[in-house]
C-alpha cells in the first residue's frame, strides 16, 4: 500500500512539472511570433513613409503599439513563471533559427 501511494504521489508531481514546462514553451513561441510581427510591421511602416502614405503609416504605428503591449504582457507572465529576460531570449532564439 505504501509503495502504491508513493508511486501515485510522484507520478502526480511529475505530471504537474511537465505541464508547466509546456506552458512556458507556448508562451515563448508567442513572444517570438510577436517579435517577428513587430519587425514586419516596422518595415511596412517605413516603406509607407518613404512612399508618402502617412495615413497607412499611422495605422501601422498603432498596430505596432498594440503588439508591443501584447509582447510586454506576455513577457511579464513569463517572468512570473521564472524565465529570465524573455524578450532577449526570444530574440536570440529567432537569430539561431535563421
Amino acid at each position: 500500500m505504501k509503495k502504491v501511494l508513493f508511486l501515485f504521489v510522484f507520478s502526480a508531481l511529475s505530471f504537474c512539472a511537465m505541464s508547466q514546462t509546456s506552458e512556458k514553451k507556448v508562451e515563448m513561441k508567442d513572444v517570438r511570433k510577436d517579435l517577428k510581427e513587430i519587425k514586419k510591421e516596422r518595415k511596412d511602416r517605413n516603406a509607407d513613409l518613404k512612399a508618402g502614405n502617412t495615413a497607412d503609416a499611422a495605422k501601422d504605428s498603432k498596430e505596432i503599439k498594440k503588439d508591443k503591449k501584447d509582447l510586454a504582457k506576455d513577457a511579464k507572465g513569463l517572468k512570473k513563471e521564472g524565465v529570465k529576460h524573455p524578450i532577449k531570449r526570444a530574440e536570440k532564439q529567432i537569430r539561431r533559427a535563421k
